[in-house]
């Protein structure tokens, strides 16, 4: 388990560095209208996936509660147009929140015991969907 574990956690990194790699080279087709609408209907599908995770796996669901926790206040406070209840961080900043934490969330959620592979399958991969639509999103339009 240890060895598949550290697999893990370098795979995690190598995203990080594939997914900064990337970003620099992909065309950015999201306009940050479209990533807003599409972060206003990701936050309740997270919970929804927790809340379905809950009765696999509650360690699982406690780490898919954690990113939605994390993406929904992001958003919460990111000034998109239109701009988030409590617009503080600027869209430039919402998506490298967006890039530098999955890579994060990706190791954690390698490292967490007693989940089955199965379980643990679903969490890495929903980890991975903000590294590619943050990666699309394009922050180079002024607002």
């Amino acid at each position: 388990m240890a060895q598949f574990n550290s697999w893990l956690t370098q795979a995690a990194a190598n995203a990080l560095v594939g997914a900064s790699l990337l970003v620099q080279r992909v065309p950015k087709p999201i306009s940050p209208r479209a990533h807003a609408y599409f972060d206003l209907l990701v936050f309740p599908a997270i919970m929804g996936l927790a809340a379905w995770m809950w009765q696999r796996n509650r360690r699982a669901a406690m780490l898919i509660v954690g990113h939605g926790l994390l993406e929904g206040t992001t958003a919460a406070i990111t000034n998109f147009p239109p701009p988030g209840p409590f617009p503080l961080i600027s869209f430039r900043t919402h998506v490298g929140i967006g890039l530098a934490s999955p890579p994060l969330f990706l190791i954690v959620s390698s490292l967490v015991p007693g989940i089955p592979w199965a379980d643990r399958k679903i969490v890495l991969l929903f980890g991975t969907l903000p590294i590619l639509v943050n990666g699309l999103s394009d922050t180079s339009k002024p607002r």
